[in-house]
């Protein structure tokens, strides 16, 4: 037993090993039994083993192991070992296992303390803080948060309770299900999610931008980053660095994949350095590992270069007609904090007009019998706007920032007719004081109001259209 310890002290348990290249792979675990399926022409496999793996609770059979090196381009003797390591876990207990550490090339290794940012109790807590507060208008369930965190249903659990205590998530229950989410309302809010989105944000954050580009069929952190994201204790990474994969048939955009890394940047305050390689089918080949630590491909017997693309300078960034004005303003809030960028599904305004045109319909109804209800419902109408026009470009405000970012921003964008925005929002601020001198709002008030809104509302629905991620 003590000879088998000190063997394996120093690696990471195998349902580790998997989950880590099944999330640089950017698969599903549904993916990964898929091609597991595939390759090993046994169909019965599916989302439950892969999840029982990584969580520990089952370590894959010899056979598994070949097929999962072949898949997640991990070198067998490497499961093996990570198998002999989660074998010694489960009899000697957790502790044992993140406790120790041994030298490995030079390198300590330590698996408690989270290498990237050891400030963290845990990677757990460190990826439902990044899942949490990078996606600040959602709301996630534990299943959720661990798949996002990497960690067990308990342990996720426990550390979303400890962050509820603390005051950074907020739950609420839908029956059973018990939903977190992100506080608004804290003054640590802001720098903690910065502090995270340089971090452990980095995934999330280049997989929403890359995967825009619509050639890109694969997208690998490798590198100093993906060193400290597996635990692998060193420098600080000065660099983002990724290796792209093309699609066979297809080349990706330069210009787009300049936007892609100059939004990243932005977004990391890193460089962003990438390559970009055609697809190559090495399931059949044997691995091969680089001096750096990541997985070389195998040579081909008709080899193809790698286009090597340097950081993209933000000066030369490509910018659409639709936002080039105000673009300076844009900039500014982006630096000072008040203005933050994202991207993926919710970088689209359509849902923010409907939620709009939700409140316009709801202040109609309501005008006879309370016109001070159906203001408000103008003004926020008038502000979902704003918000849906930013949304369009990737932009949103920042947690703790001012109330008049939004109108400031759009503003300076689209021009004074937009004015509105600002008008309806100072005097939304009066009406939470029910003994101010401005808080009286009679019928004429919503009378002039809405067909206003109602104007500004078609506009921002033209004006969507012809936009862009702002980079």
């Amino acid at each position: 037993m003590n000879r088998e310890f000190h063997e394996s002290a120093g690696q990471p348990p195998i349902g580790q090993l998997i989950r880590s290249a099944r999330q640089q792979l950017h698969l599903s675990q549904y993916a990964l039994a898929d091609r597991l399926a595939r390759v090993s022409g046994r169909p019965t496999v599916g989302r439950d083993r892969v999840a029982r793996w990584e969580r520990g609770r089952q370590v894959p059979r010899r056979e598994w192991r070949r097929w999962l090196a072949v898949v997640l381009e991990i070198p067998p003797d490497r499961l093996d070992a990570g198998a002999v390591a989660a074998r010694q876990q489960n009899r000697l207990g957790q502790a044992v296992a993140t406790t120790r550490g041994t030298e490995h090339s030079g390198t300590r290794r330590q698996q408690g303390t989270p290498a990237l940012l050891p400030v963290f109790r845990s990677r757990v807590q460190a990826g439902i803080l990044a899942a949490t507060l990078l996606n600040p208008h959602r709301a996630f369930s534990l299943t959720e948060l661990a798949d996002h965190a990497g960690g067990s249903l308990a342990s996720v659990s426990k550390e979303a309770k400890l962050l509820e205590e603390a005051g950074i998530l907020v739950t609420r229950h839908e029956g059973a299900i018990r939903l977190m989410r992100a506080a608004s309302d804290k003054p640590t809010i802001g720098p903690l999610t910065e502090l995270i989105r340089v971090t452990y944000g980095v995934p999330q954050i280049i997989g929403e931008e890359f995967s825009r580009v619509a050639a890109v069929a694969r997208i690998a952190l490798v590198g100093t980053w993906a060193e400290r994201f597996a635990g692998v204790l060193g420098p600080e990474p000065d660099a983002i660095q990724l290796r792209l994969t093309a699609r066979p048939d297809a080349t990706p955009d330069p210009a787009e994949l300049h936007a892609a890394a100059t939004r990243a940047r932005r977004r990391l305050h890193r460089p962003v350095q990438f390559s970009v390689a055609p697809t190559r089918d090495h399931t059949r080949l044997p691995h091969r590992r680089a001096a750096t630590g990541t997985l070389a491909l195998p040579r081909q017997r008709s080899a193809t270069a790698v286009v090597r693309i340097a950081p993209f300078e933000e000066s030369a960034a490509p910018v659409g007609d639709a936002w080039k004005a105000g673009a300076d303003v844009i900039a500014r809030l982006l630096s000072s904090g008040q203005l933050e960028l994202f991207s993926g599904p919710g970088a689209d305004g359509r849902p923010y007009f409907d939620a709009a045109q939700r409140h316009l319909t709801a202040a109609v109804e309501v005008a006879p019998g309370s016109p001070r209800s159906a203001f408000i419902l103008v003004c926020q109408a008038a502000h979902t706007i704003g918000c849906g026009l930013l949304a369009a470009q990737g932009l949103r405000p920042a947690a703790g920032s001012s109330g008049d970012v939004v109108s400031q921003s759009t503003i300076a964008q689209f021009g004074e007719q937009f004015e509105h925005l600002e008008l309806l929002r100072q005097r939304q601020a009066t009406l939470n004081y029910p003994t101010g001198r401005d808080n009286t709002v009679t019928a004429e008030d919503v009378d002039g109001a809405l067909p206003a809104i109602e104007a500004l509302l078609s506009t921002a629905r033209d004006i969507a259209l012809r936009l862009d991620l702002f980079v």
